[in-house]
């Protein structure tokens, strides 16, 4: 795991001017005699026009440790998130490309992580073993529930959403007369290509066998473009992508209809250790919150564009938060 990395914040440049101007009068004042002692001065309180001391939670609170998956449109997200606490001078770290969340979860519950952008559904069935919600308020209700003995708070959910998308050829689907999973019955035996977390979970495979009842051999293939070159290759019959993926307006690709239900809602979610919350207060959860109403399902489509054209994540960040208005 890479070490959390830190850059000046706006309020660390702007006190820079006052320890220098501190310094001066420390000179010019000797032993104190010739200074009158302010009622803060000798109490030790700070003095209320210290730009410092007028919040001084932004300078002194916790670090904020910004976390993704291993995933460009999770690690942008991250950066988003992020780049705008930053900007508005909260310390701010970063822990990107973790992996799975099986293996993220464990770090965010024990507080070395600070903030991840979540998934809603999956967060619930995979993190902790629910039922997939039915809808986004009842989902975010649960996930609240869950993570909140875990030290967790979660925050407003984004209008955008990213969910599993069960991809095939169109020739595949011609051949087949296939529009839906539940058509893929009639297909024999299939195989499927995934992540490697894909094969245990409902939200994945488990839900093509347990759920549709598909005769299905799973190969774990980790990359999306190693996937879809594998179904272009005839190699495999059905592949797993995001339906944010802007490959998926190729018309040689057909994404198959989840009847049954087996995909939950998956709007973004930022969860963030209550510590923080707790640090930092309402300023922090509205800007947070203002971040992710920016965030729709078409924005998601256009940054994973951008990241397509071999852009960095911390670029395609900042460039989008600008565009927003988001960052000065």
């Amino acid at each position: 795991m890479r070490a959390p990395s830190l850059r000046p914040t706006r309020l660390t440049r702007a006190l820079a001017p006052l320890a220098v101007l501190a310094l001066l009068l420390a000179a010019c004042g000797g032993d104190g005699d010739d200074v009158e002692q302010t009622p803060d001065a000798q109490t030790g309180d700070p003095a209320e026009d210290d730009p410092a001391a007028a919040d001084p939670e932004v300078g002194d609170g916790p670090e904020i440790v910004a976390s993704s998956f291993d995933f460009p449109e999770s690690t942008i997200l991250a950066e988003i998130y992020g780049q705008a606490l930053e900007d508005a001078g909260y310390p701010v770290g970063r822990q990107l490309d973790l992996g799975s969340r099986e293996l993220i979860f464990p770090e965010l519950t024990g507080g070395n992580l600070g903030l991840l952008p979540e998934y809603l559904g999956s967060s619930l069935v995979t993190g902790f073993g629910q039922e997939p919600p039915a809808d986004v308020d009842s989902g975010v209700a649960a996930l609240r529930e869950a993570f909140e003995a875990e030290g967790v708070s979660v925050l407003e959910p984004a209008p955008a959403e990213n969910t599993n998308a069960f991809v095939t050829s169109s020739t595949f689907a011609e051949e087949h007369g296939l529009s839906t999973l539940a058509d893929l019955a009639d297909a024999g035996p299939i195989t499927f290509a995934g992540p490697p977390e894909c094969e245990e979970r409902d939200t994945c495979m488990r839900g093509l066998t347990d759920v549709y009842g598909l005769d299905v051999q799973f190969e774990s293939i980790g990359e999306a473009s190693a996937r879809l070159a594998a179904l272009q290759a005839g190699d495999v019959d059905l592949i797993l992508l995001f339906s944010t993926d802007a490959v998926l307006a190729d018309e040689a690709l057909v994404h198959l209809e989840d009847t049954e239900g087996i995909v939950p809602p998956e709007n973004i979610v930022p969860v963030v250790r209550t510590e923080i919350v707790d640090a930092y207060g309402d300023d922090l959860v509205s800007l947070i919150d203002a971040v992710s109403a920016a965030l729709t399902t078409e924005v998601l489509v256009d940054l994973n564009s951008r990241s397509g054209e071999g852009r960095a994540p911390a670029e395609i960040a900042g460039e989008w938060l600008a565009e927003q208005g988001l960052v000065g």
